[in-house]
């Protein structure tokens, strides 16, 4: 297990080889990459909003997501926040696990995006994907993802 400080897991991959790490060593090695970032919670007070369908589109949201199934959230304050809507964390994960064609692109120097590219072939979300999990769930709000991620 190691650490390092990377925007997302496929960019920890290429770190890996740009600090001289063969790919064949990071191919076999590395059998799965997380990152991981924390969003801040909303704080009980919250309260349901209105969003235009427009503005959930264009934060990541596909039409899938907005079949009125769930109730976007904004922060309001109380004093158990103090007054800004918030309260602690909630973590969020993008997981890879490296799958034979994820080492096949290691092996032949790929990019990041080839990576990305793969992984979304692969069922995995993007980093801002999960915060809009998290906001789909009532945990956040879409302030907070658009303010946290640079997709």
């Amino acid at each position: 297990m190691a650490t390092m400080n990377t925007n997302d897991a496929p960019t920890a991959l290429t770190r890996m080889m740009n600090m001289g790490v063969a790919p064949f060593n990071i191919a076999t090695a590395v059998i799965l990459i997380t990152a991981q970032r924390l969003t801040r919670r909303l704080c009980n007070c919250k309260e349901p909003t209105a969003i235009p369908e427009q503005a959930l589109v264009e934060a990541g949201f596909r039409d899938s997501n907005l079949d009125g199934s769930w109730q976007p959230f904004k922060p309001v304050g109380c004093e158990r926040c103090k007054g800004f809507g918030y309260k602690g964390r909630v973590g969020i994960c993008q997981v890879i696990p490296i799958s034979e064609e994820i080492e096949r692109i290691i092996l032949e120097h790929g990019t990041a995006i080839d990576i990305v590219d793969q992984a979304a072939r692969e069922g995995v979300r993007r980093l801002r994907q999960s915060r809009l999990v998290k906001v789909m769930q009532g945990l956040t709000s879409v302030e907070e993802v658009l303010g946290c991620t640079n997709e």
